[in-house]
């Protein structure tokens, strides 16, 4: 019996060590953003849940600098404006967003300004 009590510690130890292995492969992540329009971005910043970074202004068909996150996603809470006019990207729920993972990503926003919408479509660039 104790030698069972032994393998369980074992497995269960052994186990958890590996789910942790899993955790690191969620994150970071760097991102970036593309302005996929014809309106300069102003003031930007992005919130994945798991991070925040502003990027400033960007230009139309501009690319800024990675940034940080512990974790990303497809989606995240954007914010600019355009002309002065403030612009937001909300997600719905992380809830059952799977991260991106460990890597460098894009996020390329276009923006329509009769909705006042903006769309994002990700891309991944590279490892980290």
């Amino acid at each position: 019996m104790k030698k069972l009590y032994l393998t369980l510690i074992a497995v269960l130890l052994f186990g958890g060590t590996f789910s942790g292995c899993r955790k690191d492969e969620l994150g970071p992540s760097d991102i970036r953003v593309i302005n996929k329009s014809v309106f300069t971005y102003e003031d930007v910043f992005v919130d994945t849940s798991e991070g925040t970074n502003d990027y400033g202004n960007v230009s139309p068909g501009a690319t800024t600098g990675y940034k940080r996150f512990a974790k990303a996603y497809r989606e995240a809470y954007i914010r600019l404006n355009i002309n002065g006019e403030e612009y937001e990207l909300q997600p719905v729920d992380f809830t059952y967003e799977v991260p991106l993972g460990k890597g460098k990503f894009s996020y390329e926003l276009s923006a329509d300004t009769l909705t006042k919408a903006l769309s994002i479509h990700v891309t991944a660039d590279a490892p980290l």
